[in-house]
């Protein structure tokens, strides 16, 4: 595997760029060892706000700069799962192509040659006190959206096998964020067995509205979870645009925080940037298989106070009595998917009604000078 550098002279935030050009994916975990990817890949760095990133190699950050670029072999083709920390291929698939057996699958910092998934260490570092997001500007789109003739299964674009894939950005804590950035991109199949593509440029595209991975429940199997509120909340799962750009950290967790120890020293963060095929997402199917993907990852320093204390206290001070709430106020916002936020009115009057077992979020939102306040939780019983 060779790894290069270069430098692209840019003006403002950090930018990562990939070319995969993808073969072979079958249904969920159809295993052929025979197919194989070539990814060819060109990760770019923009050194705006004093932010720099180099490529961990041999356990040590490379040459800082304002841009990287990385390029990897070829890998036999599979579809994985996980919930980004702990990724997985099947072992077994039984006739109906859903996997009855599970093993860790392999990163491409693992094997130079046979790898599941692209896995990139990189380092951030800044002379400045920021918190690092994943920007708005990031995609994962087909590199071609019209069909090219070849896909037996429709007259739809292979490539929009990009409305499977999945990014993680982990530390040694744990996973930062998880994004699934194409809920508008729609494989359908119909009555008479012919299959379809839809997008949001579609009448009647239907948005995955629901996500999924397999994850080892508290006896150690694996099995399939939902994708919960909470990780919706918390920003540990996000779905389309992150909408952070300069200024606006959007939906997207925080990545990284750097928080030099003194004036003109640096701080620098490590995390593990993990790109993958979900095998549970409803466009891991062979209708795609043989797709080209682009993938970008653009990611902004932002600068804020963290999130005022009164406003806090405030949150924390909203009771529940099953029915009403007390204490909240305008200037809040409210979630029941963790997802979609509403501002609250004067008079808290726009509230649903939870019904047992619904859970609802409220927090302050981002200002100009403050990030956003940490949520507050309340379930029916």
């Amino acid at each position: 595997m060779s790894k290069t550098k270069k430098r692209i002279i840019f003006s403002s935030v950090c930018v990562i760029l990939l070319l995969a050009l993808i073969g072979g994916t079958f249904a969920w975990f159809y295993l052929n060892e025979e197919v194989t990817v070539s990814y060819g890949n060109s990760i770019f760095c923009e050194a705006g706000d004093s932010l720099e990133i180099s490529l961990i190699e041999d356990g040590t950050p490379g040459r800082w700069s304002s841009s990287i670029d990385y390029s990897t072999g070829e890998y036999s083709v599979v579809d994985i799962s996980g919930n980004g920390y702990n990724l997985y291929r099947p072992g077994e698939i039984d006739e109906n192509q859903q996997p009855v057996s599970f093993q860790q699958a392999v990163s491409s910092l693992e094997s130079e040659t046979s790898f599941d998934f692209i896995e990139l260490e990189v380092a951030f570092r800044s002379l400045s006190k920021m918190n690092v997001y994943l920007s708005e500007d990031s995609f994962i789109e087909p590199v071609n959206t019209e069909n090219d003739g070849t896909n037996i299964y429709g007259d739809f674009s292979k490539d929009y096998i990009a409305g499977a894939m999945r990014v993680a950005i982990v530390d040694e804590s744990g996973v930062k964020m998880i994004w699934a950035p194409n809920s508008h991109y729609e494989l359908v199949k119909y009555p008479n067995g012919t299959y379809g593509f839809r997008t949001d440029k579609n009448e009647n595209v239907t948005p995955e509205t629901a996500y999924s991975y397999y994850a080892k429940d508290e006896d150690g199997i694996l099995v399939e979870n939902a994708v919960s509120v909470e990780e919706y909340a918390a920003k540990k799962f996000v779905v389309d645009s992150t909408n952070a750009k300069k200024g606006n950290s959007g939906n997207s967790a925080v990545l990284v925080s750097l928080n030099p120890a003194e004036e003109g020293a640096y701080a620098e963060e490590t995390v593990k940037i993990r790109i993958w095929f979900e095998g549970t997402d409803r466009e891991a199917h062979q209708a795609l298989s043989g797709g080209n993907v682009n993938v970008k990852l653009k990611f902004v320093g932002i600068y804020k106070e963290e999130a005022d204390a009164q406003k806090q206290a405030a949150l924390d001070a909203i009771t529940y009595n099953q029915s009403t709430f007390s204490g909240v106020s305008e200037g809040m916002v409210f979630s029941t998917d963790g997802r979609n936020w509403t501002k609250c009115n004067a008079q808290a009057s726009n509230l649903p009604t939870l019904k047992s077992g619904e859970s609802i979020f409220f927090k302050y939102p981002e200002t100009v000078d403050h990030f956003e306040t940490n949520y507050i939780k309340f379930t029916k019983d």
